[in-house]
């Protein structure tokens, strides 16, 4: 038992933090899950849809340093309980999800690892027996450094944490695994999906026997038995996946400008600057000046460019195209945003806090 003990809590720690540190690389977008479980869809709980971002930062940071705890060995009465918390009300969470349909990415591991519903359930039963284990054998835990190291230890990795967080929120995340990330090709990311394999199976009964056999569509047509109508007859049809589709990593880039689709004339382009302005709605004074002001100097250099929105009404007069929040969210963290395409290549990409002068968008 000590010594499973001792794995498991090397193991359970490592996970924790890996899933909480790839969280903190980009809260915002954790953020917006716990929006998803919040809106009326799911829980209908409206005030806390407003407390999103910090509860995001809360968690994230809350996961990393929990798996610190359990691997230095330190309060483990407290970090035992905690965990055994946190993942009891995940397990819920993404048991609703999977049982209900309702929020198809639970976030686990942010935008670096994707999983279905069900293996993200699957994911937190193990988790909540290794867990479990861990509780009835907390007695081979104890402290792996002295008390002055474990502090330290303590100490660097919440600023870690804290810096992290905040260079997600105010910046670009230090690590970027969503398909729009500077160095990806859109085009190749909108074709590399894989169309779903099956196969019919069709239930045979025989005519003087009246056995049924089962034979795929293959077999069907490569044994002639499908000209036999004297002996055959075909009872029943079913549909066997042999591989589920997939779909490809960038599925939902779609630019509409005054009714006409402009996505592969925007990807096409030598080089154009996309702004992207997911909440129209909710920009400040400040926001709106600044979102005038590079469209000016854009226009003044002739540099092309197109803005983004969901809402063009909230923008009138500057000239907008529409595409969906979702997929403006994704693309930026920020109230605006710049990406810079090469023919469809992620060259570049800015918060509204680290705007670049039009020289250097000339020089990119």
């Amino acid at each position: 038992m000590k010594f499973i003990s001792q794995f498991l809590r090397i193991l359970v720690g490592i996970i924790f933090i890996i899933s909480g540190f790839v969280k903190t690389v980009d809260p915002i977008g954790f953020s917006y899950k716990l929006e998803e479980y919040f809106g009326e869809s799911v829980f209908n709980i409206h005030f806390l849809q407003n407390l999103a971002l910090p509860l995001s930062i809360f968690f994230v940071i809350l996961e990393v340093m929990l798996g610190v705890f359990l691997l230095i060995g330190i309060w483990k009465k407290f970090t035992l309980s905690f965990l055994l918390f946190l993942i009891i009300f995940f397990t819920f969470l993404t048991f609703y999800s999977a049982y209900f349909n309702k929020v198809t990415d639970c976030g686990c591991f942010g935008d670096a690892i994707k999983l279905s519903p069900w293996t993200s359930f699957g994911k937190d039963i193990i988790l909540l027996l290794l867990i479990v284990i861990l509780v009835y054998g907390s007695k081979y835990i104890h402290p792996v450094f002295t008390l002055k190291i474990n502090w330290i230890i303590i100490g660097i990795s919440i600023m870690i944490c804290i810096w992290t967080v905040y260079q997600g929120i105010a910046h670009q995340p230090i690590i970027d695994f969503r398909p729009y990330a500077v160095g990806k090709n859109i085009k190749e990311g909108m074709n590399d999906g894989e169309s779903q394999k099956s196969l019919i199976i069709y239930t045979l009964r025989n005519l003087n026997t009246h056995k049924e056999k089962k034979m795929n569509s293959d077999d069907y047509i490569n044994s002639g038995i499908w000209k036999d109508t004297l002996n055959w007859k075909i009872n029943d049809t079913s549909v066997k996946i042999l591989k589920e589709a997939k779909l490809p990593s960038v599925h939902d880039f779609s630019i509409e400008c005054l009714g006409e689709d402009k996505t592969e004339n925007v990807l096409d382009q030598d080089k154009i600057v996309v702004i992207t302005v997911p909440f129209a709605k909710k920009l400040s004074i400040i926001e709106r000046a600044k979102l005038r002001k590079i469209t000016f100097q854009l226009k003044e250099k002739k540099l092309k460019f197109v803005i983004l929105t969901n809402d063009p009404t909230y923008l009138s007069p500057m000239a907008t195209c529409i595409m969906d929040q979702t997929t403006l969210k994704t693309i930026s963290r920020s109230f605006i945003g710049i990406m810079i395409l090469k023919k469809g290549v992620v060259v570049a990409k800015f918060n509204i806090n680290d705007f670049p002068t039009i020289q250097e968008i000339k020089e990119l």
